[in-house]
């Protein structure tokens, strides 16, 4: 028999989910709730929703139970090109800037040249979105790098807090259904390997991407500076005054001009006034002033 979950057992829930992560979940998320973490109940060691509100509000969770209640609760949407439109303002756009960063740091004195241009998928789930971004660098620098900017002058960074999802982006591995939304035939055929029904990011596109695991609603500033930033799509499940704490975040980690793109149903009204505003067909590009 399926256990059912009581408005209480779902008010409980509700509290530890956003002690762990930040997420905020409304009053209409219970059938939803209920669904992810049925089929985690058995793992966890309970037969009921009762039961695990009892272990969730005693303290005694450790790192596995907080590890699969995340893995379950995370939202992990995500597809190669996702919305199409940021990424048409990342490739004619913001690339054009970047290939100039990477040149006039060539310029310099060995000694003065600078790390390699910076850029940071934020909530990365299983890694299209930061695969994406390595895409169209390779093939913009394939096209205009004349030689002197290569894929070894560009970094990206993918951060997700859900482990389950971070090993799937470093694995790089995508069944049929996955490379079908966003890619071109031509596009798998330049960046992928086939494996059996499975496709492989290549070599080339990965060595251009690292993973690891972070709370955004953390401190992480120890990332460094980052010239471009994606946070599309995760800043809507946040309360207000922690959108403001992670925009102010990001506009001190960006280097002078650097871009930060948020996700379409997003914005930074009533939140961060720091940041110049662009458009760029569909797109709004924020900026850190020079």
């Amino acid at each position: 028999m399926t256990p059912s979950m009581t408005p209480e057992d779902y008010k409980a829930i509700v509290k530890y989910v956003f002690d762990i992560c930040g997420i905020v979940l409304g009053t209409d998320k219970q059938y939803l709730v209920e669904q992810r973490i049925t089929p985690i109940l058995s793992e966890l060691g309970c037969a009921t929703f009762g039961d695990l509100t009892k272990r969730l509000s005693t303290g005694f969770t450790n790192f596995m139970v907080k590890e699969k209640m995340l893995n379950a609760m995370t939202t992990n949407e995500t597809s190669f090109f996702r919305d199409e439109h940021p990424y048409v303002a990342f490739r004619d756009k913001i690339m054009p800037d970047m290939l100039e960063r990477v040149k006039t740091r060539k310029e310099r004195p060995w000694q003065r040249r600078g790390p390699k241009v910076s850029m940071w998928s934020a909530a990365a789930s299983t890694g299209q979105e930061a695969y994406s971004m390595a895409m169209i660098i390779s093939d913009v620098i394939q096209m205009k790098g004349m030689g002197i900017v290569t894929n070894d002058d560009f970094g990206i960074l993918g951060t997700d807090i859900s482990s389950k999802v971070l090993a799937k982006a470093i694995e790089g591995k995508y069944g049929p259904l996955e490379v079908a939304r966003g890619l071109t035939p031509e596009m798998r055929r330049r960046h992928f390997m086939q494996d059996g029904d499975f496709y492989l990011v290549s070599d080339k596109i990965r060595k251009m991407v690292d993973f690891k695991s972070l709370n955004i609603q953390d401190s992480f500033s120890s990332l460094g500076s980052f010239d471009v930033i994606f946070c599309r799509n995760i800043l809507i499940y946040f309360t207000d005054d922690a959108k403001r704490k992670i925009l102010s975040q990001f506009f001190q980690i960006l280097a002078p001009g650097g871009y930060l793109l948020l996700g379409s149903a997003e914005n930074m009204y009533n939140l961060n006034d720091e940041f110049l505003t662009e458009r760029f067909g569909a797109t709004t590009i924020y900026r850190k002033p020079v």
